[in-house]
């Protein structure tokens, strides 16, 4: 994606990300470019490339967003979706606590909130209620990087057409 930090700092509610980079630069290949706009000072931009999904993650619907819980409960939640796909443990009390590294009460308060959402049935084992909220991953539009790096130096003519030279 193309984007400065400025365009995300408004998708965030204007609250600063002046250390964006910093924080995501070992999930990240952040590439810096830069554009000739017409001014004296050319316009500094960045190319993040996101990488492929890995085999053992989860797709999670925008409606979950939506939830009114606290970050810390709504993470909660995420976890025990992955400790149901990938852990092999039974989603009882005692192995989430230790699968998680989580206090009993701690446990208890994030479950009684998960229930009162409507997101969690306390049964043996746990059930959780993953409707219109967990997703099917495709890796169908997912695109590797490139291992060899590639320095191709492009023009942009007058019209604002790109030119890669051969």
């Amino acid at each position: 994606m193309r984007i400065t930090l400025d365009e995300l700092k408004r998708t965030s509610d204007g609250k600063s990300v002046s250390s964006f980079n910093k924080i995501f630069k070992e999930y990240l290949d952040i590439k810096p470019y830069w554009v000739d706009n017409g001014f004296y000072y050319l316009t500094r931009r960045n190319i993040y490339h996101i990488p492929a999904m890995e085999e053992q993650c989860i797709t999670i619907s925008n409606k979950f967003a939506l939830i009114e819980l606290d970050a810390a409960i709504k993470g909660f939640f995420i976890q025990l979706l992955l400790l149901s796909q990938y852990g092999n443990i039974e989603l009882i009390k005692k192995n989430i606590i230790k699968a998680i590294g989580i206090d009993k009460k701690t446990y208890d308060k994030y479950i009684i909130k998960l229930v009162g959402a409507d997101l969690v049935s306390i049964t043996t084992p746990l059930t959780l209620h993953t409707e219109n909220i967990l997703l099917e991953n495709d890796f169908s539009k997912q695109k590797k990087l490139p291992t060899k790096k590639v320095n191709k130096i492009v023009e942009i003519d007058d019209n604002g057409n790109i030119i890669i030279p051969k």
